[in-house]
């Protein structure tokens, strides 16, 4: 109740600007990867992250096309967003990303929240289990 109450208060912050998020993750099954979140800028918040992970095409051609549905649970809400990324691999077992993403829904103090940004990272298929780092950089404001 006390996030709600916040959020229509006129003395609450307002969620707009520049905002960067990093995740780590790590693959826990065919496709989805777990891990955890550090958000910065226009909206502050950490917690844990899910995503599901489609590939557009063979891993053995590149670059690959991977859409992706992410939700965030953080101690002031949760936000999904969804995108769209490139894999470029460097060796077998090393790839890079670089993509885009937006704001689908979202809960709590994040409720009226919308955002589009892009992202850039690194995987490890070589590791187990496979890992990523993520960087997301975009603008965020309330509807």
């Amino acid at each position: 109740a006390a996030l709600l109450m916040a959020c229509g208060d006129s003395s609450a912050p307002d969620l707009r600007g520049p905002v960067q998020m990093a995740i780590q993750q790590s693959l826990t099954s065919r496709p989805t990867s777990a891990g955890t979140f550090q958000l910065s800028g226009a909206v502050s918040d950490n917690g844990s992250t899910v995503e599901e992970l489609t590939f557009g095409g063979p891993l053995d051609r590149p670059p690959v096309p991977v859409t992706f549905r992410r939700t965030l649970t953080g101690k002031q809400g949760t936000m999904v967003i969804s995108g769209a990324a490139s894999l470029q691999f460097s060796s077998p077992t090393a790839a890079t990303l670089t993509g885009t993403w937006k704001v689908d829904e979202a809960t709590g103090r994040y409720a009226s929240l919308e955002g589009t940004g892009t992202l850039t990272g690194s995987a490890d298929f070589g590791a187990t289990p496979p890992s990523a780092s993520l960087a997301y950089a975009g603008t965020v404001r309330e509807r």
